[in-house]
């Protein structure tokens, strides 16, 4: 069997470089919140496809940035090290739409993850909807009036990225049917999206199948050891939803990895079984990923959680899955 390895930017590597350079000295208080980001400028974008497909992807990284000890608890728009890990995160992710949409993806100021995870979820959902809800919204409505041309489309993110999309799915397209209408799927994965969310949002609903539309679709990866969960997984909250990424139905099936549906992970093509499974205890439902063994990458967000797998795992399924998702949207 092949050895599976972690290849470019790991959020996870990056959550122990928080713990390593510490939290910053501006606990717990936003800072540069009061400017507006301009999106008319093309250096404040991460991707501007050429529009050469009938539908879009409009994508937010997840966290990408390294705290020093001079920095507060969110990023600047051109902090260094977000706008050097945003582009590997772009390599790992949302390359997977390329060929088959446009993608656009914004630079967005965001929060030191690993100090704020910490908080209760109260407060991240404050924190979230402020700086970064605040500048992915006005680069969504940007992309909106003037690169989307009223094509289709995708959203696309992972971890602090998703939770970010949770809002813009919450808020702005209880507002704005007539985009929402747009609207392919939602790709949120590496994040919570629990049940009672849909309870609330009556015009969202969780993925069901692997062709059904205006849905959203999330998991959150793990292991077992020796049959256990893991104790912790600091993106999970109870009543989280998690649907399988290579049979694509929500329910608690095991995939074979041998199972001729499963394309693989991105580069090495390895693969995996996988299997949804309502943990008991945390209550909340997770993606069991039948790895032997815990990457060396993978440390931090849980005990065994594959935080930084989300994507990679199944790149080629949700190539695949997206593809036709979009020609059931477009034979409508």
């Amino acid at each position: 069997m092949k050895t599976f390895r972690i290849v470019g930017i790991s959020l996870v590597a990056v959550i122990i470089a928080f713990v390593i350079v510490g939290h910053g000295n501006n606990d717990g208080k936003i800072i540069d919140n009061s400017s507006e980001i301009n999106y008319a400028d093309t250096n404040n974008w991460l991707k501007i496809s050429e529009q050469k497909h009938e539908v879009d992807v409009f994508y937010l990284y997840p966290t990408c940035w390294i705290p020093t000890d001079e920095d507060g608890i969110v990023s600047t728009i051109g902090n260094v090290s977000m706008r050097e890990k945003a582009p590997e995160a772009y390599y790992e992710q949302a390359s997977c739409f390329e060929g088959i949409a446009n993608v656009f993806a914004p630079f967005y100021r965001q929060l030191n993850a690993m100090k704020t995870l910490n908080y209760s979820l109260e407060k991240q959902e404050d924190l979230i909807k402020d700086v970064p809800y605040h500048d992915a919204l006005a680069a969504f409505k940007y992309y909106i009036e003037h690169y989307n041309n009223g094509r289709p489309f995708i959203l696309a993110g992972h971890s602090q990225g998703s939770n970010v999309l949770k809002f813009i799915l919450s808020d702005y397209m209880s507002n704005h049917h007539d985009v929402y209408e747009r609207m392919i799927a939602a790709y949120t994965l590496g994040y919570s999206f629990e049940g009672d969310y849909f309870e609330k949002n009556s015009h969202l609903k969780f993925a069901e199948g692997e062709t059904d539309t205006q849905v959203v679709i999330s998991w959150n990866c793990e292991r077992k050891e020796n049959g256990n969960f893991s104790s912790n997984n600091l993106v999970c909250h109870e009543g989280a939803m998690s649907i399988n990424p290579v049979s694509w139905k929500h329910n608690y099936e095991k995939v074979e990895a041998g199972d001729q549906r499963n394309l693989g992970a991105r580069d090495t093509y390895e693969r995996y079984s996988a299997q949804v499974i309502y943990d008991e205890n945390r209550k909340y439902e997770v993606l069991i990923v039948g790895m032997p063994e815990q990457p060396a990458n993978e440390q931090g967000i849980g005990e065994y959680a594959l935080h930084g797998c989300d994507y990679k795992l199944y790149y080629y399924n949700i190539r695949e899955n997206a593809r036709k998702r979009i020609e059931s949207f477009l034979n409508k």
